[in-house]
């Protein structure tokens, strides 16, 4: 009996990993963008600053493009929850005209609010509060596989952010 039991947890751990593994290499497997050359880069800038009506230096200030990743130089914001929507909101434009992604992993727009020393702590919770108004979330919260977007709200709304940042 007691080698009955223990065959059971054993079948049930390597389920659990097969799960995991699983799950890891969906992940993996997702297609990422298509890697943009410079001169792409810098065609897709003048558009992004001609659509928000301001000079193209003051665009290119605002984004650092490395190895097909994005990220946001300049923030705005009072505090965390604010600092975090508006984080979110110009990168999601940015990937959406720079890189033709309108759908953003939640990871990626975790680390870009990383990378700009906000804290993580209430991330869901403070991009809870405008979904699905300003943004729209596609997959389960806390999912790897979770994708956000940016409504036309949004979209409206996250040009008058870089208009602000590019005063």
């Amino acid at each position: 009996m007691g080698e009955d039991n223990e065959i059971k947890k054993i079948k049930e751990t390597l389920e659990k990993h097969e799960k995991r593994i699983k799950l890891l290499e969906d992940t993996l497997a997702m297609p990422k963008g298509e890697e943009v050359t410079p001169t792409e880069a810098k065609a897709s800038i003048e558009k992004l600053a001609q659509k928000i009506g301001v000079a193209i230096d003051k665009v290119e200030e605002l984004y650092d493009i490395e190895d097909n990743k994005l990220t946001l130089l300049k923030i705005a914001g009072e505090d965390e929850r604010e600092k975090t929507q508006k984080i979110s909101l110009a990168v999601l434009l940015g990937y959406k005209y720079l890189f033709g992604n309108e759908e953003i992993q939640a990871t990626e727009l975790r680390r870009s609010v990383a990378e700009n020393k906000v804290s993580l702590n209430n991330f869901a919770n403070y991009l809870n509060e405008i979904i699905p108004s300003l943004i729209r979330r596609k997959g389960k919260p806390k999912s790897p596989k979770t994708t956000y977007k940016l409504t036309p709200l949004g979209e409206a709304e996250a040009k008058e952010v870089l208009k602000k940042l590019c005063e």
